[in-house]
């Protein structure tokens, strides 16, 4: 999942739950056909999640496909858009009433419901493998430990890319971008699309979580954003002023929209490379499927500009799920999870939408169904696998409001109310203490 919540309407939706239980019994040649109720006796599970309207289908099928193994299981979702999860999350904790199974997000997210004793460690699970995750990469699953414990399980992988319409490029008499490209040649690819066709050549450089383009560029740049102990910053105040550029120079020239229309774009339909109004946009590799109207739009997936993106690049969880301290049904909770990530007919239903499945047996499995969309992501994955190195550690407590200032900084720098230098000397002297 992308950081910005851009394409997420903030549409807090909870779904009735199906009713239409199959006779079919429980498989236990099936991932997730583990656990069993006693006695007889429904029990009813709360599955919490953010996302739009096509993951919110895609996850109810799933949801089906399990109730129908599992009659005694009912499972209640509750979906909302990003911007607001977090925060429903945290009223729902304060009445103590939290779902039993949560979609987590790498950092702040999990970071903060784990430092509250709010989710169990899923350790016991994994080691009775109630929760399989031995097919799964372990650099992957060590990103859902905090504080030395196993509190989220990755459900998909996902990375950086620059989303482009090959279609656009050519008929501006551009070629599709190389690996190895360099900001200089996204610039000036960008501005030939603007100049050649009278479209933006790209969506500006901002994400709602206005820290992870910034964090890239700068560990491109054989730097990080943080300290290893997230007390301080390691990287140089110029670094981050030209990251800020590259949105000015394309702002400037027209070539990429101004910051108040971003700020009108309320959902991934609306996005200029969606309207084929622009050649470029960065996003998390999972939103090619949604960004392409499922292929109606010529997509394709590229690595990141650089130099330095193999420095850059990394893999990232695209979400976890995790289990409530509080959940009656823990056991039960984690059977569906298991399920989630390692049952092949759930991910013939999910395919890539939440990113690439973690299984390596389900990605084998998973290739006859993929279609030419799902096959960019997957192939996508693999070179990223090969071109990129590892994510940084946990965020610092307090990056929410780290990362408003940086988004507070970034738009006075792109609105041209002060200088790119200017902006990363108030971003670190405003931040710094937060850090202490």
């Amino acid at each position: 999942m992308r950081r910005t919540a851009a394409w997420l309407l903030p549409l807090a939706m909870t779904m009735l739950v199906a009713t239409g239980c199959g006779g079919a019994g429980t498989s236990q040649n099936d991932a997730g056909g583990g656990a069993s109720t006693q006695g007889g006796d429904t029990i009813t599970l709360r599955f919490s999640w953010w996302g739009d309207q096509t993951r919110a289908t895609l996850t109810q099928q799933v949801i089906d496909l399990y109730e129908k193994l599992h009659p005694n299981v009912k499972i209640q979702p509750e979906f909302t858009g990003y911007s607001g999860y977090q925060q429903k999350l945290t009223t729902e904790a304060a009445g103590n009433n939290l779902p039993d199974i949560m979609q987590m997000n790498y950092g702040p997210m999990i970071t903060q419901f784990t430092t509250q004793g709010l989710l169990e460690n899923l350790e016991p699970y994994t080691d009775a493998h109630t929760i399989d995750v031995t097919k799964v990469d372990k650099n992957l699953v060590n990103e859902g430990y905090v504080n030395g414990h196993l509190y989220g399980i990755p459900i998909a992988e996902n990375a950086l890319a620059v989303l482009y319409n090959p279609d656009l490029l050519h008929k501006a008499g551009l070629s599709d971008p190389k690996p190895d490209w360099t900001w200089d040649d996204f610039i000036h690819m960008a501005e030939t699309v603007h100049q050649k066709l009278g479209i933006y050549g790209a969506r500006t450089l901002v994400f709602n979580d206005s820290v992870t383009l910034p964090e890239y560029y700068i560990r491109a740049h054989g730097q990080h954003l943080f300290t290893p102990d997230q007390k301080g910053y390691a990287y140089e105040d110029q670094t981050l002023a030209d990251f800020w550029k590259i949105s000015l120079k394309l702002i400037q020239d027209g070539a990429a929209p101004t910051i108040d229309k971003i700020q009108q774009i309320q959902g991934l339909e609306q996005e200029p490379i969606a309207q084929q109004k622009a050649a470029f946009d960065l996003h998390w590799s999972n939103q090619l499927t949604v960004l392409s109207n499922n292929g109606k739009v010529p997509l394709k997936l590229a690595p990141l500009p650089g130099p330095g993106q193999d420095q850059g690049m990394y893999l990232k969880a695209s979400q976890f799920l995790s289990i409530s301290k509080t959940s009656k049904h823990k056991e039960q909770a984690a059977d569906f999870i298991n399920f989630f990530i390692n049952n092949l007919d759930a991910a013939k239903i999910l395919k890539t939408e939440r990113g690439l499945p973690v299984s390596s047996d389900i990605q084998e499995q998973l290739k006859p169904d993929l279609s030419p969309i799902d096959q960019e992501t997957v192939d996508y994955i693999s070179y990223v696998t090969k071109h990129s190195s590892p994510i940084d550690p946990d965020s610092p407590p307090k990056y929410a409001q780290i990362s408003q200032v940086m988004k507070d900084v970034e738009q006075k720098v792109l609105f041209g109310k002060e200088s790119p230098e200017a902006g990363a000397k108030e971003f670190r002297s405003k931040t710094e203490s937060l850090l202490k």
